[in-house]
Parts: C-alpha cells; structure tokens; sequence
C-alpha cells in the first residue's frame, strides 16, 4: 500500500470516528434532555400534590333552609398570605348591616397570614327565601357571585376565581338517609316489645290479684 494510500486510509478512519462521537454525544444529548423532562416533570408531579388548594363551595342545608359558604385548604401545606375578594356586597340573612356584609369581614378585607392545610372557614349567607325566593333582593343577597382567590406558597404565587351560583339549588331536597329509616325502625321495634311488656306485666299482676 503506498503512502498516499495509507493517508487516505487513516483519514478516512478518521473522518468514520468523528461521526461516530458526534453520533453517540448527540444520543447522550437526547438521553440528558429526556432525563431532565421526566425529572421536570415528576417535580411537577410532586409539586402539584402537595401544593395548597383553596377551594371556595356553598354549602346547603335544606332542612334548614341555610346556604354557608365554605372556604377551605384542601392541600397539603399551608396557604400563605391569602387574600379573598367578593365582586359584589354580601348581606348576610339580607340584613342591610355594614357589619353583615361580607365584604367588610377581616377574611374578604385582610390578607390572612396562613390557611393551614385542612383548615375550613364558614360564613352563613342566608335563608333560602332571602336569596332565591320570590322577594329576594338581589342587591343585598345576590345568587350569583365571584371570589377571588390569591396565595402563596413557597415561590409561586396562585390567582383563582370561583363563581358561585346558587339557583342550582332552587327546588332541591334532602336525599332519605337510610341512617334515619333504620333508627326509626329500631325505635319502632322498642316501643313494640315494651308496649307486650307492659301487657304481659298486667296480666301477670292481675293474675297474681286475681290467686290472692
């Protein structure tokens, strides 16, 4: 093999070993980014679980004919700083009362410090006839609402809104609790059994008067 061969021979060896390396540092590049999106992602993952949540519901009693809102932290950890805002004046029980309006409360008007992790806040708002009876005045209890939601935890910083709306509730009514029937049950039971109690007790004792 001549000189001139022999180069040609190494360069092109050469040349094969360069693509190779760019070959493998351009896996080895997709292998890093990969890695990095699933570590991302399950630091994401991870976040997510254990992040606050603050979730704002009404709540309905209808045998009592009650709607409170609930403010509660549904995650993990505690909420920092939170500040609620309602886009409308709230009277409570539609009774025009500065003090009533939830606007005014320390929670809808001060930042809280911290809403601890399963921490609930309940604030009555009225009697289903004084929100979504015939005469409700919207402009003291309106059924439809927003508040705004703004906390923190860590470094982030979270901005929610949850519109309530509470002609949803208009004509609902109290499943039958199967708790009840069967206490009413056993009640019925009970009075059965001491009502024979007593009937035999009587008819021992008239016997017993009847042997003297």
């Amino acid at each position: 093999m001549s000189d001139i061969e022999k180069m040609i021979s190494i360069e092109n060896l050469t040349f094969l070993l360069i693509v190779i390396t760019a070959f493998y540092a351009w896996v080895t590049f997709k292998i890093l980014k990969a890695n990095e999106g699933v570590l991302q992602q399950m630091h994401l993952q991870q976040e997510m679980l254990y992040r606050p949540y603050i979730s704002v519901a009404p709540i309905s009693f209808p045998e009592k004919g009650i709607f409170y809102l609930k403010i509660e932290n549904s995650g993990k950890t505690g909420a920092k700083n939170l500040t609620l805002q309602i886009n409308k004046d709230f009277y409570q029980y539609a009774e025009k009362k500065e003090q009533n309006n939830l606007r005014n409360l320390h929670a809808f008007s001060s930042k809280t410090a911290s809403l601890s992790s399963g921490e609930k806040i309940f604030f009555a708002l009225g009697s289903g006839f004084h929100i979504l009876g015939p005469d409700a005045n919207q402009d003291l209890t309106p059924s439809v609402f927003t508040i705004a939601a703004v906390y923190e935890y860590g470094d982030k910083k979270v901005e929610e809104e949850s519109t309530i709306d509470l002609r949803a509730y208009v004509k609902s009514v109290v499943p039958p609790d199967s708790t009840v029937s069967q206490l009413k049950g056993i009640k019925d039971a009970v009075t059965k059994n001491i009502s024979e109690l007593n009937g035999i007790k009587s008819a021992i004792i008239k016997k017993t008067s009847n042997d003297s």
